[in-house]
């Protein structure tokens, strides 16, 4: 995803490139697994301090539910602004300092707003972090009861198979007992090491 923007930093401010992408991205980073190519359009503009990008992308991952831990094709929505400045002078190769810019210290000398010396724009690292912001902090497998044709993941069987399964849990009639006890059924299992301590 790198752009040769020479001819358009020798233009005047308001000068645009639009570009539709369809990029493989398999090897963006390890922990995204996608499902599909990243589309969409990107659009260069010229701007006084250098090039404002505008993204608006879609993809297709797979992500681990958060409920009953199987794979869940998600849908994820890729929108960004960012503002890229020249690492060098279009016209004399002179090296333009982050000083001579106006913007925060940190965008100024962030690595992935840079266009480099050979007037790449690169936005390769603006998009994997903005896909990891745009999917769901906890995935949910969109299941659908083949009975009512209702979509309601909290009945997933997979997934009360692991709340039935899960220690933590309980059966419904151990946590009704542990309730009228006041005790949280999570602590329950502890009573039996104090009764022990309690007989020594």
């Amino acid at each position: 995803m790198e752009f040769n923007v020479a001819q358009l930093m020798k233009e005047a401010t308001g000068a645009r490139r639009e570009f539709v992408l369809d990029d493989d991205i398999a090897d963006l980073d390890n922990g995204l697994t996608p499902l599909s190519n990243l589309t969409g359009k990107l659009e260069l503009l010229r701007i006084h301090s250098g090039i404002l990008a505008t993204g608006d992308f879609r993809v297709e991952l797979s992500l681990q539910c958060g409920r009953c831990l199987e794979p869940v094709s998600t849908s994820a929505f890729v929108k960004f602004s960012e503002s890229f400045r020249p690492l060098t002078d279009i016209q004399t190769g002179r090296f333009l300092s982050p000083e001579e810019f106006e913007g925060q210290a940190e965008d100024l000398t962030d690595e992935a707003l840079l266009i480099d010396a050979q007037h790449i724009l690169d936005i390769t690292e603006v998009v994997r972090q903005n896909i990891w912001l745009s999917i769901p902090i906890v995935a949910a497998c969109d299941y659908t009861d083949p009975a009512s044709g209702a979509h309601d993941p909290d009945a997933c069987p997979k997934y009360l198979n692991l709340l039935s399964e899960s220690a933590l849990a309980g059966s419904p009639d151990e946590q009704a007992r542990s309730e009228a006890k006041g005790i949280d059924p999570r602590w329950e299992a502890l009573l039996s090491l104090q009764n022990e301590a309690s007989s020594d």
